[in-house]
């Protein structure tokens, strides 16, 4: 019995090990997994700061442009520009105004509707 005893005594450390090295591989893989994971958190919050930034630029050019724009289309700018001869009409000529019968404007009308409401 004792030499059967030194026989298997060896086995029993060698399984322990085997467990041992098992489960510090498995931890070791968690733990890098951890650390990959928050520096990816990390990333996507440093390219969602910059696309924040980019957004609230495009909003303030944005909104300078619509500023520019009514200005440059309300009616006292217009009328300065006529006046100034930035803006040059020409007068509507007789030959080129076509008359419609009123109640062929209402038909029209009526038309355009229908086909609205389809």
């Amino acid at each position: 019995m004792p030499a059967n005893k030194r026989r298997y005594a060896q086995a029993v450390p060698l399984a322990y090990i085997c467990i041992i090295v098992a489960v510090l591989i498995c931890a070791a893989t968690f733990g890098i997994r951890v650390l990959m994971l928050k520096q990816q958190l990390k990333q996507g919050a440093e390219h969602l700061a910059v696309l924040k930034k980019k957004i609230s630029a495009a909003n303030t050019s944005n909104e300078s442009l619509r500023t520019k724009k009514e200005q440059l289309t309300s009616i006292t700018s217009l009328k300065k520009a006529i006046a100034d001869g930035v803006i040059k009409l020409k007068p509507i000529e007789d030959s080129f105004v076509v008359s419609v019968p009123a109640a062929r404007v209402a038909a029209s009308a009526l038309i355009v509707t229908a086909e609205e409401g389809r």
